[in-house]
């Protein structure tokens, strides 16, 4: 069963989504504060996390940071607002995804499922993938630039692995929202921007992934 650390201080909305969650076959965990969360998160060693941005003492940038130094464990932010500019924050600091309170518990199990999905190991495949100095361990699911690991969240990995694949081919936006992102408010959604403009600083070269007219990608001759 997939493990999921809920850290919410609210004991009514936590204790209630746990119930939730085991009702619908995962483990479920609560923590109310960030003392000690780090060591909770490694001890319990969690498939998804479900983070409150309002907790006290410390700032959710710092939170989402300290976890990404040493996990890409998916986190889905719970949030009283949802602008534009925050949401674009939170995939910038390598937040998967945010559901806004109040929030229906069936809407955030979908949420759930949709981000473990896209996390689920991969079959097995022996082959590397190469571009420039860039190198994917399609096993391990590691890149490297030339002999220096890079730390990628698991959308820029998916959006970065995919573009390899098809090496020179334009990619729609609707196709990288779609089959990568597995978002379907692509449309006037900024989501993809700021993960390829994160890619691009993660990499060392902005020339590396071409924007063609607005509407496709493509890795740089």
């Amino acid at each position: 069963m997939e493990k999921i650390l809920i850290i919410e201080d609210d004991l009514g909305i936590s204790t209630s989504l746990k119930l939730y969650l085991e009702n619908s076959n995962f483990i479920a965990e609560v923590y109310n504060s960030w003392e000690w969360a780090i060591e909770k998160i490694k001890d319990f060693n969690p498939d998804l996390i479900i983070l409150d941005i309002n907790l006290p003492v410390k700032n959710w940038i710092e939170i989402c940071k300290e976890v990404r130094d040493f996990s890409q464990v998916p986190i889905i932010m719970l949030t009283a607002k949802a602008s534009e500019n925050d949401r674009i924050t939170w995939f910038d600091i390598g937040a998967d995804d945010y559901i806004a309170k109040p929030f229906s518990p069936r809407e955030l199990l979908a949420r759930i499922k949709v981000v473990l999905r896209r996390s689920d190991t991969k079959e097995e495949d022996t082959e590397m993938l190469k571009y420039r100095d860039i190198n994917i361990d399609l096993n391990k699911k590691i890149v490297k630039i030339g002999w220096k690991q890079i730390t990628l969240t698991k959308n820029e990995y998916e959006l970065l692995e995919r573009l390899l694949r098809e090496n020179w081919k334009l990619l729609t936006r609707e196709i990288l929202m779609t089959e990568v992102l597995w978002y379907d408010k692509y449309v006037y959604d900024r989501t993809l921007d700021t993960h390829i403009k994160n890619l691009r600083k993660k990499l060392w070269e902005d020339d590396i992934i071409l924007t063609v007219r607005w509407e496709w990608y493509r890795l740089n001759k």
